[in-house]
């Protein structure tokens, strides 16, 4: 599974349900799947954004360790508030001297760059006490191996928690008075595995839709529950030369993507890798951010967008970031028509092994 745990499932599970002495007061949780691979039969390029288990319950005073089992993070909002958000548009950092191959300047030039808050890009320290005064991260994952984030609560109460680069990826933690009881290890881990061969068993089915609606290319599809395919569907779609052609979300999906076409997607993919996600300056702690080229779509909101292979003078037309939840202001779909025919690739600045087709005759 792209982006998966380093962990094998079995031992896994043997983490979850015989805990040593030492950590007999620590609940771990992953953040992403329990699994080092696909097994027979799931598509390779499936993945599962959900944390195992999705709830537990501790007893004051004791610890939830996330193991970051993939590209994710861990967001604990202050009391009463809201998470922060992935990335907000920072007026005081606007986007400047982004031109294109032809030399021209990109509309969002003036737009503000989008900024991760510091709690999202670099997290707190882990193994503090969470009260609820202030908010917590785990930060970005920006090693092959990040360490588990720990978390001691406290305070008895219901917490919900989540993973700012997946929308709608959430888990709880609930925390009650050491007289009552809790659910045990072997229990937690057979919840793991009811929950883990469900997302698998639905990831069989997703592998098996195909897009129904005409002249449409869905980013998966992907369920709403988690689990979700990295490809394109389908992978190569026929059109007509002037047809609107539709890319699309999956409705209520925990991924982002984009639709990017270029000359040479290989190519135009390692720089996206490159440049999507990086410091703004040289400041100490550094400020994230996404670079403004690959996060805002390459034409003004509103423009009729046609293709021909030639645009911004290399080719490059991309539909910004886009995202199937309503709590975010990214929008769910991008409409091109091509003026000419011929055959034009295009991939997923987030994800640039996702590569599609799309071909236009006359």
């Amino acid at each position: 599974m792209h982006r998966s745990s380093k962990v094998a499932f079995a031992a896994a599970l043997c983490s979850l349900a015989v805990p040593g002495a030492a950590s007999a007061a620590t609940k771990s949780v992953f953040a992403g799947p329990p699994i080092k691979k696909a097994p027979a039969g799931v598509p390779k390029d499936g993945d599962i954004n959900s944390f195992f288990p999705k709830a537990v319950t501790i007893h004051t005073g004791d610890s939830v360790s996330w193991k970051i089992a993939g590209f994710h993070l861990i967001n604990i909002p202050k009391k009463g508030s809201a998470p922060s958000p992935l990335a907000v548009p920072d007026a005081t950092k606007p986007a400047t001297g982004v031109n294109d191959a032809a030399g021209a300047p990109f509309w969002f030039n003036g737009q503000g760059t989008p900024v991760l808050p510091s709690v999202i890009a670099l997290g707190t320290r882990s193994g503090e006490a969470y009260t609820g005064a202030t908010e917590f991260g785990s930060g970005l994952p920006l090693s092959a191996k990040p360490k588990p984030y720990v978390v001691t609560f406290p305070k008895a109460g219901t917490y919900t928690y989540f993973c700012q680069l997946h929308p709608g990826m959430k888990g709880k933690v609930t925390v009650v008075a050491k007289s009552k009881s809790v659910p045990s290890a072997k229990s937690d881990a057979a919840r793991v595995k009811t929950q883990l061969d469900s997302a698998l068993t639905t990831l069989k089915k997703l592998d098996k839709q195909k897009t129904k609606a005409a002249n449409t290319v869905v980013a998966g599809p992907d369920s709403t529950s988690g689990p979700i395919l990295f490809r394109f569907s389908p992978g190569t779609l026929k059109t007509k030369v002037n047809t609107p052609v539709t890319l699309t979300m999956t409705p209520g999906t925990t991924e982002d993507h984009t639709f990017t076409f270029a000359k040479n997607v290989k190519a135009a993919g390692k720089t996206a890798e490159k440049e999507l996600l990086a410091p703004l300056g040289a400041g100490n702690p550094p400020t994230f951010a996404f670079s403004p080229k690959w996060a805002y779509p390459s034409e003004a909101p509103g423009t009729a967008v046609s293709y021909d292979g030639t645009n911004h003078g290399d080719g490059f037309l991309n539909s910004g970031v886009l995202d199937g939840s309503s709590a975010t202001p990214f929008p769910q779909k991008f409409t091109v028509s091509f003026s000419k025919a011929g055959t034009y690739s295009y991939f997923c600045a987030i994800h640039p092994f996702m590569v599609g087709k799309i071909t236009a005759t006359s």
